[in-house]
C-alpha cells in the first residue's frame, strides 16, 4: 500500500514539472499551485518517515545548505519585497533531506522505468497537442525567429525534451524487442524535433555539458568518445536537415539573426551587479519580482530590464555572499553526487539520466531562473536524487549478499560434539 501511494504522489508532484506559470494562470489557479505542489511534496518525502520513524542523518554540505537558508529566509523576511512565497526555494533542500529514506519505497529499475514512461508520455502528448493544435496556437517569437512551444515555457519543454532524447538514444544502444525498438525510436524522434522546434541555445550547452560528465564517468572513455562524437554529428546532420527543410530560426538565434544576440541578458545582468556592488550584503529576498512588478523598466529609453537569468547573479543580488555561496553549494553537491553515482552505476540508461539532469540544473541555474520556476527544478533534482540513493542503497545490499559470514572459531562445547565417537 505504502509503495502505491508513494509511486501516485510522485506522479502527482512531477505533473507540476509539466505545467508553466502561463497555463496555471490560464486555469485559474496560479497563486493556489505552490500551496498544493508543496502539500504533495511535504506528503510524499513525510510518508516514509510516518511508515518507519527513522530519518538517514544528512551529510555535512546538506547541513551548511539548510543553515545558508535559513540565514537567507531570516534576513530577508523583514525587507518589505519579502514574500513568502519567495521562500520557495528551500523546496529542494527538503528533497535533499528526505530522498535516501524515500528511496526504500523505490527499486532501481522500477524507478527508472517510471521516470521513462513519464517522460515518454509528456512527449507524446505535447507532440500531438503541437500537430493538432496548429502552428499559430503553440508559435511563439520575434522579428522572423518563430519558436514552437506547447506548454507556456519554452526552457521547461526544451530541457524536459531533450532527457527523454538523451534516454531514448541510451536505449537504442541495449537490446530491445521489436517493439519496444521502434516505440523509442518514434519517441526519441519527437522529443529531437521539439528540441529543435524550441530554438533554445540552452539546451546545446546542455548537451556539451551531459557528454562532457557522459565521457568522465564512463569505465571506457575511447569508447564512449566515439559514441559521444556519433551522437554530435547525428545532432548536427538533423539540425542541419531542420535547417534547410523546415525553420531556420534556430539558426539564425546561434548565428547573431537578431538585434540583440543575448536576448537582452548581459545588459540587465550588468545593471544587477552595478545595483549589487552598492547593496553589498544584499536587497533581500524578492527584490527582483518588486522591482519588476509594475512592468520592465528601459535602461537605456529602449532596452528593457530583464531577470538577471542568472541565478548566481540573482541570489548575490538579493542575499549577498551567502546567497551566492548558497547556490554554487548546491549545485557543486549536485555535480558531485551525479558524478559519484555515474561512476559506480553498471545500467547505461541510469548514468545518463543523472548526467543529462545534473548537466541541465548546472545550465539553467547560469542561463536561466531555475529556482523562480521550482517546480520544474525540484522535480528534477528530486528525480535525481532518488534515482542516486536508489542505486546506492541496491548497491549496498548486493555487497551485502556477496560478502561471507565472518569465521567465527568453534567454542569448546562446540567442538567436543563435532569429535567422531
Amino acid at each position: 500500500m505504502t509503495r502505491l501511494l508513494t509511486r501516485l504522489l510522485l506522479l502527482s508532484v512531477c505533473a507540476f514539472a509539466a505545467l508553466s506559470s502561463s497555463a496555471a494562470a490560464a486555469l485559474g489557479f496560479e497563486e493556489e499551485r505552490i500551496f498544493l505542489f508543496t502539500g504533495l511534496l511535504v506528503l510524499l518525502l513525510l510518508l516514509p518517515f510516518l511508515v518507519r520513524p527513522m530519518l538517514a542523518q544528512p551529510s555535512g554540505p546538506v547541513v551548511i545548505l539548510c543553515l545558508l537558508a535559513a540565514w537567507i529566509v531570516l534576513t530577508g523576511a523583514g525587507g518589505e519585497s519579502f514574500s513568502p512565497v519567495d521562500a520557495k526555494f528551500v523546496l529542494p533542500l527538503l528533497v535533499l533531506l528526505a530522498a535516501p529514506d524515500l528511496a526504500r519505497h523505490f527499486d532501481p529499475e522500477g524507478l527508472l522505468r517510471l521516470v521513462w514512461w513519464q517522460l515518454s508520455i509528456y512527449v507524446a502528448l505535447t507532440f500531438a497537442h503541437q500537430a493538432l493544435a496548429g502552428p499559430a496556437a503553440v508559435a511563439r517569437g520575434y522579428a522572423s525567429i518563430v519558436r514552437y512551444d506547447p506548454t507556456g515555457s519554452v526552457v521547461m519543454h526544451s530541457s524536459l525534451s531533450f532527457i527523454h532524447l538523451v534516454l531514448a538514444g541510451t536505449r537504442l544502444r541495449q537490446e530491445l524487442r521489436p517493439a519496444d525498438r521502434a516505440l523509442t525510436l518514434a519517441l526519441g524522434g519527437m522529443a529531437l524535433a521539439m528540441v529543435l522546434m524550441t530554438a533554445t541555445r540552452t539546451v546545446l550547452l546542455t548537451g556539451a555539458l551531459t557528454a562532457l560528465l557522459l565521457l568522465r564517468v564512463s569505465p571506457r572513455p575511447a569508447e564512449a568518445a566515439m559514441r559521444l562524437g556519433m551522437a554530435g554529428l547525428g545532432f548536427a546532420f538533423a539540425f542541419s536537415g531542420w535547417t534547410l527543410l523546415v525553420s531556420d530560426s534556430f539558426w539564425l538565434r546561434l548565428t547573431g539573426g537578431q538585434e540583440d544576440y543575448s536576448s537582452g541578458r548581459w545588459a540587465s545582468v550588468g545593471h544587477w551587479l552595478a545595483l549589487a556592488g552598492e547593496h553589498p550584503f544584499g536587497l533581500g529576498l524578492g527584490a527582483v519580482r518588486a522591482m519588476l512588478a509594475d512592468g520592465r523598466p528601459a535602461l537605456d529609453g529602449v532596452q528593457l530590464l530583464e531577470w538577471p537569468h542568472n541565478e548566481l547573479v540573482r541570489f548575490y543580488l538579493e542575499a549577498g555572499p551567502p546567497g551566492l555561496l548558497f547556490v554554487v553549494l548546491l549545485l557543486s553537491l549536485l555535480v558531485h553526487r551525479a558524478v559519484r553515482a555515474a561512476r559506480a552505476e553498471a545500467e547505461p540508461v541510469r548514468r545518463a539520466l543523472v548526467c543529462a539532469i545534473a548537466a541541465d540544473l548546472v545550465t539553467e541555474a547560469c542561463l536561466q531562473n531555475l529556482f523562480n520556476a521550482v517546480y520544474h527544478a525540484t522535480v528534477l533534482i528530486l528525480t535525481l536524487s532518488l534515482t542516486i540513493a536508489a542505486g546506492q542503497r541496491q548497491r549496498a545490499d548486493d555487497a551485502t549478499e556477496r560478502t561471507p559470514a565472518p569465521f567465527r572459531p568453534p567454542t569448546a562445547p562446540e567442538a567436543r560434539r563435532r569429535l567422531p565417537t
